[in-house]
């Protein structure tokens, strides 16, 4: 199957990158990647957002864009983090546990994170994931009913991005994710198999489809005790 155009465009400037620039060397234009790639805007953007979030590039208000000092290819939370890709390359049998899927009207923070309007219901997908039968994260997804219409407790059988692109044809393809620090309470202590009062990590994420459409908003609890967020900064010289 082909790749999307967004895809391709990442590859091909990834490959020039590694095999043609150096540290601290200026990207083409916006202007210049739209005549050398003939696809719109919106593609390029996609791209280079792509690229930035993993620590391939990094932008200067007014100055352009640049090759970054420290090329990164890991995966992390914060960048298309894949709870089941990680958990199966760090050799453990991931699994998820969906309690519940219900139809509901969202709470305003979290329809504004999917631009929702008013009235507009979402599908609220409950689920625990675990490595190797222990439990390790429990969130919340919402997912706008516009979107994914008539969505089933058994259609989630498969995995949900599975389900996104094969049932809908969406496909999730840039996340933002905020990370806080919290303790748990008793309820989720108990359902991540913790003490209360342990620490965890909740992570906000936000996915975006292709056409820069809000498509999942999950709030998640990771045990804090098997999961670290790796930050990077850069200084850069140019």
């Amino acid at each position: 199957m082909k790749k999307p155009l967004y895809q391709q465009v990442i590859s091909d400037l990834e490959k020039k990158i590694k095999t043609e620039m150096k540290p601290n060397d200026r990207l083409p234009s916006e202007r210049q990647l739209l005549k050398e790639y003939g696809v719109s805007r919106n593609t390029i953007r996609l791209a280079l957002n792509d690229l930035e979030e993993r620590g391939v590039i990094y932008r200067l208000h007014g100055k352009g864009t640049f090759v970054s000092t420290i090329y990164l290819d890991q995966t992390n939370l914060g960048s298309m983090y894949s709870f089941s890709e990680q958990m199966s390359e760090a050799g453990h049998k991931p699994t998820t546990q969906n309690r519940t899927l219900e139809l509901v009207t969202p709470e305003e923070d979290v329809a504004n994170q999917l631009n929702l309007k008013t009235g507009e219901k979402a599908y609220k997908l409950v689920r625990l994931r675990l490595a190797d039968g222990v439990p390790l994260m429990y969130g919340e997804t919402y997912l706008p009913e516009k979107i994914f219409p008539d969505l089933k407790m058994s259609d989630l059988e498969e995995n949900l991005y599975t389900v996104m692109k094969q049932k809908y044809n969406e496909q999730s393809i840039l996340a933002f994710e905020d990370v806080q620090a919290v303790n748990l309470d008793e309820k989720d202590s108990k359902i991540l198999g913790v003490k209360p009062g342990d620490a965890s990590l909740k992570i906000f994420r936000r996915a975006i489809n292709d056409k820069n459409v809000p498509i999942e908003f999950t709030i998640s609890l990771a045990r804090g005790d098997r999961f670290i967020y790796r930050s990077r900064q850069y200084n850069h010289l140019v």
